[in-house]
């Protein structure tokens, strides 16, 4: 059982730092500004897109996940919303070059190999686009033993300090790069996650009842919480030069 797949077959609709609070908070402080469709890259089970499209956005969704698809093609039917929902790689994305004006990521460039998924976010964007992506930092303080772990675990190749994050934004061809909304993993961040109970989480038949699944719900908890000294998160919002 991996990380991923817990997430998955959880159902679980804002697993990344902050939770859905730091989703709506996101959303009210830099809120997208286009007459045209937002692309969610990662979306999940949809949580974040179904938010966007009940909003009045158009919104394209993509996941490599086809279970989570299925979720938040469930979710967004008994919401009574739509939302373009598409199976796809973040390293390939199947869109034209220079379509979207706002791409939205909440951690997921982290589960990527980075520099790929990158050069595919800022091929997508036209001229003057905009990404926001909210991941999880590292602090320089972070022991290699540690750090490496937490890939293992988490299996994120990508999991960085900010100061790589520029430099691999500015070699992708981002400009105006800024890290907003920076903040430790304290017991107040942490908290959050539960702010907002999801009213369309689709949890498989048999997990709650499953020793390996929950073991790894639990292994993940304590790994944040026990390295939470080492981590940071927030929104990297950079510009299409």
């Amino acid at each position: 059982m991996n990380y991923l797949e817990m997430v998955s077959r959880l159902g679980l609709g804002s697993a990344h730092p902050g939770g859905f609070t730091a989703t709506i908070d996101q959303l009210n402080r830099y809120q997208p500004i286009t007459n045209e469709a937002i692309l969610e890259i990662g979306c999940g089970t949809g949580r974040t897109a179904c938010y966007l499209a009940n909003k009045g956005y158009q919104v394209i969704a993509i996941d490599i996940n086809p279970d989570n698809l299925d979720k938040a093609k469930k979710r967004a039917k008994e919401m009574g919303l739509h939302v373009d929902f598409l199976l796809a790689d973040a390293h390939a994305l199947p869109f034209p070059d220079e379509t979207f004006e706002i791409i939205l990521v909440e951690s997921v460039t982290n589960f990527t190999q980075a520099k790929q998924s990158l050069t595919e976010y800022y091929r997508v964007l036209k001229p003057g686009g905009i990404l926001y992506d909210r991941e999880m930092f590292v602090r320089y303080s972070v022991p290699s033993e540690t750090l490496s772990d937490f890939q293992s675990f988490f299996q994120m190749p990508s999991m960085m300090r900010k100061d790589e994050w520029s430099s691999l934004l500015t070699a992708s061809g981002f400009v105006q790069i800024e890290f907003l909304e920076i903040s430790d993993l304290n017991d107040e961040k942490l908290g959050q996650q539960f702010e907002y109970p999801d009213d369309y989480q689709f949890i498989d038949e048999g997990v709650l009842l499953d020793n390996e699944i929950m073991e790894c719900a639990i292994r993940s908890s304590n790994m944040i919480i026990d390295n939470k000294e080492y981590l940071e998160f927030g929104i990297m919002r950079a510009t299409k030069g």
